[in-house]
């Protein structure tokens, strides 16, 4: 069995490889050629302490997946790692597990494709400023994303612990594909006149307002993912054209949807899931004026995905370790 760690993840599971990796995870989600159960969520004790387990199989693959991960929000007191996760890899002809993947490192980084690839079908190609509210690995992946899609010249960042963002604002410095990052104190200041608004917070209320998002926005939902968690104002999704991952897992889970559903704003005909598109069953944007959102909660498919990049890659490469068990 092949063991991959964050590291490793790093080097077999470019941006842009996965960015195309989940056009393909989400139009297999929408055309129904994945075995995928609901996933399972188990509370820890504390209210908000769970562990998630995702399971799929995607039809004619030679391999099936599981990710299993802890989410405990405290452990950012102890600078720990609020999510901790591993994938492990079964090869189908043989039954036998062949590879085990730090998790966390390749959630954050299918997670950010996912919202890339929203970009890349639904922001308006002229799109070039970005407003990233959050400032965690979620939040500097999500910006290596909006980067590889879209000319990004202008990125205005928030995050309620300002400290953090400014940290952030410094690792980017050091890249050579990030444009220079300004730290906003406000965050409706920060989404403005934006192109592009990306939430990529575990927030429990709304990270901006509606009278602060330009028409023409796009606008990226990718960290909330349990019914109590809402980054996005829902008022913001009754006039909006919105794209998910997967019906039954973002009725189930969005905060924001399951809230505006409730408030009559929002009913299942007024949502597309994103692969729709890629399938050429929905054009997608219509007009430059449209605002446009992207919600997701994540789906396994994207796992099986990315983790199947990595594990060719790292074969390709010679990478991780081998053991026996």
């Amino acid at each position: 069995m092949l063991i991959l760690s964050g590291h490793e993840i790093d080097q077999c599971l470019p941006m842009a490889a996965a960015i195309t990796g989940m056009k393909e995870a989400f139009a297999v989600s929408s055309a129904g050629n994945a075995e995928m159960p609901n996933r399972t969520v188990i509370p820890l004790g504390n209210e908000s302490d769970v562990a998630i387990f995702m399971p799929v199989h995607i039809k004619d693959s030679s391999r099936a997946s599981v990710k299993s991960l802890t989410f405990l929000p405290d452990n950012e007191n102890s600078d720990l790692p609020i999510i901790q996760a591993v994938v492990l890899i079964f090869d189908l002809l043989t039954g036998a597990p062949v590879a085990l993947m730090e998790g966390s490192r390749l959630t954050a980084i299918r997670t950010a494709a996912g919202g890339g690839a929203s970009v890349d079908l639904l922001a308006r190609k002229d799109s070039n400023s970005l407003a990233m509210l959050g400032s965690g690995k979620q939040a500097r992946a999500g910006i290596e994303a909006a980067c590889e899609v879209r000319e990004i010249k202008s990125i205005r960042l928030f995050s309620p612990t300002p400290g953090n963002a400014q940290k952030l604002a410094n690792d980017l410095s050091d890249t050579k594909w990030c444009p220079k990052v300004h730290v906003m104190n406000d965050p409706d200041q920060a989404v403005r006149d934006a192109d592009i608004v990306w939430t990529a917070t575990t927030s429990s209320t709304p990270t901006f307002s509606e009278a602060s998002v330009a028409p023409g926005t796009h606008i990226v939902g990718i960290g909330s993912f349990q019914p109590s968690m809402i980054e996005i104002e829902p008022s913001i999704l009754e006039s909006a054209s919105i794209f998910i991952d997967q019906s039954e897992a973002c009725w189930s889970e969005a905060g924001e949807m399951i809230a505006a559903r409730a408030q009559g704003l929002l009913d299942a005909d007024d949502v597309r899931e994103l692969g729709e598109i890629v399938l050429g069953l929905h054009p997608g944007r219509i007009s430059d004026e449209e605002i446009t959102v992207f919600k997701s909660v994540g789906i396994a498919t994207q796992d099986a995905v990315a983790s199947s990049i990595a594990l060719d890659k790292a074969k390709s490469l010679g990478v991780g370790t081998t053991v026996t068990l």
